[in-house]
């Protein structure tokens, strides 16, 4: 092991009277990694950057395109609408959270694309009409359209306006992509340009593209924002030059004429094969004499190679690309003398959102199942995910929409009861001081793969949240017996805490308070038409009936570390609890059976063991005595109801009590509620929630009237995130899609239900990057 003192690569930096100022010298490259859809950067996107974000690190993010002519790969990320600005800012965020700094690199692929990729399918534009010579590969780039003179100052502009959303969506600078056979050194290289006019012919010309650009960006964001990467010696993409030193030095030469430029990143020659080790070339060794500034080297370093060229000062910064891709902590690697892990060609770029991209385990991943590595601490404002676009609504017609529903609200929004705050009667330091009253209910979603919490989730649930508001989670597991659907939450190991945490966290940061439902399946049930089958079960014995006990104690302990602010009893819809309460599933004969006092033992035992173990104040409960869901029916559902709340009013200052509707009649049409709740309204002493097929009309009766406190909406939250927005303004909803309720898609079904204004204030910015 080496001492990180003794180590160049762990050594801080501090740029001199600059904006850099590091804790160590390992740099993240810029990679293409092909998982920003539709070019929107994506919530996966904080995850990968997160995993390789430290304290006092450098990271510069993939090539991110300045037009849509700049596009030549799949799904690589843009920065030239508004959608992309917010799109990034939670990225950029999460990764400011860990500590580090972050650089955008901006990019024009130039003639490094195809007819395809292009707008109207036109072709791609570069410096001359030369198209790139098949490699090999399968690919065969588009011939290039030779730009014209009076259309350069438009890309320069691109770049402009690109660097200046960069700063706006939060990064710390941009990194000019001026390498690797795309736009801007297919002007500079000679191979590749073949102008007679001010733009080829001799050097200065070649690279006075690049130099407008450099001077554009400069004067939008400041020389202490912009950096720039260049490989003179590179022939990627057929573009080679005659005389690799004069181009490096000319390009240096004129970036220090930006007094405080952020910094000079250049590629090594390609590494030669010496003794079967890689050999760096240092070919950069005059540029880096020249530049008067920090200079950050590339170009297949390893440790041994990075620490070298820190140590002597051939460099400041050293830059890893796949290394880095393939080892998220490869700092803590590198000041371990650790193994590293190997990259996967297959996977560099496919749209995987999680293989080849964030799961690259850790060094210490598998020591202590801390996950805290793998999850994104990252809150997501809404809309992220805005290239949904519904089109039948014409811009125009959504401006009056928007226009006329804001004014309607001005004129009776505080005749909504939905909407009047609610606060917890005589609870000093009570849970509940809500701003509302509209409730995300408990809904499976079967989005946790392998039953760990994922970082969509966190998308998902602050997409819904507010300020003063209230989100109770997807029923979460209490054991590995609890499970009985795909890819469903669980809270009982320290994997599943870890992954809780930044999810509530960032529910936490909307201001909202966020509640973990505790959940047992317990048996099947009778086949009943959807093709599904549910196994026999096995009779719980007696002396196992603890262990369940305990089950559901942990749990609502674990919750609690994840930084919930309190559990819910599932003790509804035919799951578990519910088959020991209810006489059409429980044929018992001992303790837990037969008298009404009998079969409700268990979910009162439950009950008791979780508030003994993080208070009364902290635990809620739901119920449906009057479903008959999963087979699970009660004789006398007044009777169990009552009794349920009987036992609830014993634990003083019980958070609060959530109960089913029985279900709705259809009276001409409309939805009629029942109103079967309201004796145990009246029984409880705290805080009661309906839920059940409410609407905006019902939701505000039931408070006005008294009926309950709170309401819970399921099926409509989950098809509008802004619910209570939309309840505000009466606005119209968005209809939900019962085939993606419970698929395993990340984002469809999940992230994209549009909001109400969500291309309100995104028409104007969207297509074109003009400001």
């Amino acid at each position: 092991m080496v001492n990180q003192a003794a180590m160049p690569l762990l050594t801080p930096y501090k740029q001199a009277g600059g904006k850099i100022d590091l804790s160590h010298r390992v740099v993240l490259s810029p990679m293409t990694r092909c998982r920003s859809y539709g070019n929107v950067p994506q919530p996966h996107a904080a995850l990968y950057y997160t995993q390789r974000a430290t304290s006092g690190g450098l990271l510069i993010t993939e090539a991110t395109g300045v037009s849509d002519t700049a596009q030549g790969y799949p799904e690589t990320p843009g920065v030239w609408t508004q959608e992309h600005v917010e799109a990034w800012k939670p990225i950029v965020d999460a990764v400011h959270r860990k500590g580090a700094l972050f650089i955008c690199q901006l990019w024009h692929v130039g003639r490094v694309s195809t007819n395809d990729y292009q707008p109207n399918g036109q072709a791609p534009i570069s410096s001359s009409d030369i198209q790139i010579t098949p490699d090999g590969s399968g690919i065969v780039y588009s011939k290039p359209r030779r730009l014209r003179v009076d259309e350069i100052p438009q890309i320069v502009d691109d770049f402009r306006l690109a660097a200046r959303n960069a700063i706006e969506a939060g990064f710390d600078g941009v990194e000019i992509h001026g390498a690797n056979g795309y736009l801007l050194e297919q002007f500079m290289k000679d191979s590749s340009n073949d102008r007679t006019d001010e733009y080829g012919g001799s050097l200065e010309n070649r690279c006075r593209f690049a130099i407008e650009v450099t001077d554009a960006v400069v004067g939008e964001i400041g020389a202490h924002r912009v950096g720039i990467r260049l490989s003179p010696f590179l022939d990627f993409m057929d573009c080679v030059d005659s005389d690799p030193e004069a181009l490096g030095s000319y390009m240096v030469e004129q970036l220090n004429k930006h007094e405080g430029f952020l910094y000079c990143h250049m590629v090594e020659p390609r590494m030669a094969i010496v003794d079967g080790r890689r050999q760096i070339q240092h070919g950069l060794l005059p540029f880096r004499k020249a530049f008067k500034g920090t200079f950050i080297a590339a170009g297949g370093y390893d440790r041994e190679e990075g620490n070298k060229v820190i140590e002597n000062g051939y460099t400041d910064l050293v830059s890893f690309g796949r290394l880095f891709l393939a080892n998220p902590d490869l700092p803590k690697r590198f000041e371990l003398d650790a193994p590293l892990n190997k990259y996967d060609r297959n996977t560099f770029y496919t749209q995987d959102p999680i293989v080849g991209y964030t799961d690259y385990p850790f060094l210490d991943e598998d020591q202590n199942n801390s996950l805290d590595h793998r999850i994104a601490f990252v809150s997501f404002p809404s809309p992220i995910d805005t290239y949904i676009i519904q089109a039948e609504q014409s811009p125009i017609n959504r401006d009056k929409m928007v226009q006329h529903h804001q004014a309607a609200a001005n004129d009776d929004h505080q005749a909504i009861p939905l909407l009047t705050p609610y606060k917890q009667a005589g609870r000093p330091g009570s849970k509940l001081d809500l701003s509302h009253r509209v409730l995300l209910a408990p809904m499976t979603r079967c989005r946790s793969y392998g039953n760990v919490p994922q970082p969509h989730a966190a998308l998902y649930y602050t997409q819904r949240a507010t300020r003063g508001g209230l989100l109770i989670t997807e029923a979460t597991g209490v054991s590995a017996t609890a499970q009985g659907y795909p890819e469903t939450p669980g809270v009982w190991t320290r994997e599943h805490v870890e992954a809780w945490k930044p999810i509530v966290d960032a529910v936490h940061r909307k201001g909202a308070l966020f509640i973990c439902q505790l959940w047992h399946v317990g048996r099947a049930i009778t086949p009943d038409g959807s093709g599904m089958v549910y196994s026999k079960p096995r009779r719980l014995r007696t002396d196992e009936i603890p262990q369940i006990v305990d089950d559901f104690r942990l749990a609502a302990r674990n919750a609690v570390e994840a930084g919930f602010d309190g559990v819910e009893i599932h003790g509804a819809n035919g799951y578990l609890l519910e088959q020991f309460m209810k006489d059409s599933s429980n044929d018992r004969t001992d303790e837990y059976g037969g008298s009404l006092e009998n079969r409700c033992r268990f979910a009162v035992e439950v009950i008791d063991a979780v508030v003994g173990e993080i208070g009364a104040h902290r635990v809620g409960i739901r119920l449906s005595p009057f479903l008959d869901y999963m087979d699970c029916v009660d004789s006398d559902p007044e009777a169990l109801g009552s009794y349920m709340v009987e036992q609830l009013n014993k634990h003083e200052g019980f958070l609060y009590c959530h109960m089913v509707e029985p279900r709705m009649a259809i009276v001409d049409g409309r939805r009629q509620i029942q109103h079967g709740l309201l004796p145990f309204r009246k029984q409880f002493n705290g805080t009661f929630i309906a839920a059940g097929g409410y609407d905006r009309e019902e939701g505000n009766k039931a408070v006005a009237d008294g009926y309950a406190n709170l309401v819970a909406y399921g099926r409509l939250f989950l098809a509008n995130p802004d619910l209570h927005k939309r309840f505000e303004l009466d606005a119209p909803m968005n209809n939900y899609d019962r085939n993606t309720f419970y698929t395993q898609d990340p984002v469809v079904g999940y992230t994209d239900y549009p909001f109400l204004d969500e291309h309100h204030h995104d028409d104007d910015d969207s297509n074109a990057p003009s400001a």
